[in-house]
């Protein structure tokens, strides 16, 4: 083993070429010209519809609706300043049935301003389906957005269940990214 005054030698001599290393300067003057966007995370819709949660829709299959307002989008400085938003949407599928996934993105009048739709395979108790989608709304389609106070989802299952049992589960977040001058 190497004796200890070595040991230090090295360690001095790597610290000294560590802070003697080239460094770009940093012009501190600019820090005011930064900007940062604000960006808001927002649970949409979560749910976890059991069979007995269903009713018989206009097509004979078994339809969930589930609704939710969007209070923050109320306000017209919040929604002049929106330029973005992210949706993520995942669903766990356990019946043995698959589903259509209608969501509507609606004005305070129930207009529909903006329309996702998603598949969601069957699945089992077992090995459920798992569906991630992730739908973005940028600059140039963002006024579907800002007028959307409210977010529904309609779910239609495909079949009536072959087996009773399963659940449908749905997660979602918006992602709202901003610009205020």
């Amino acid at each position: 083993m190497p004796p200890i005054k070595y040991l230090f030698k090295a360690a001095f001599l790597i610290l000294f070429i560590m802070l003697n290393s080239c460094v770009k300067d940093v012009d501190l003057d600019q820090a005011e010209e930064i900007v940062i966007p604000p960006t808001a995370a927002i649970d949409l819709i979560y749910f976890d519809l059991t069979e007995d949660q269903f009713f018989v829709g206009p097509g004979g299959n078994l339809r969930a609706v589930d609704e939710t307002r969007l209070d923050f989008l109320d306000d017209d400085y919040i929604q002049d300043g929106l330029m973005r938003a992210d949706f993520n949407f995942r669903f766990i599928n356990s019946f043995e049935s698959p589903f259509d996934i209608n969501i509507l993105f609606k004005s305070p009048s129930n207009a529909i301003r903006h329309q996702i739709r998603i598949e969601v395979p069957a699945g089992t108790v077992g090995t459920p389906a798992v569906i991630d989608y992730t739908e973005i709304i940028d600059n140039s389609q963002i006024d579907r957005i800002r007028k959307s106070i409210k977010v529904s989802v309609e779910v239609d299952m495909q079949e009536n269940p072959a087996a009773t049992g399963g659940s449908l589960q749905l997660k979602s977040k918006g992602t709202y990214y901003f610009e205020f001058k």
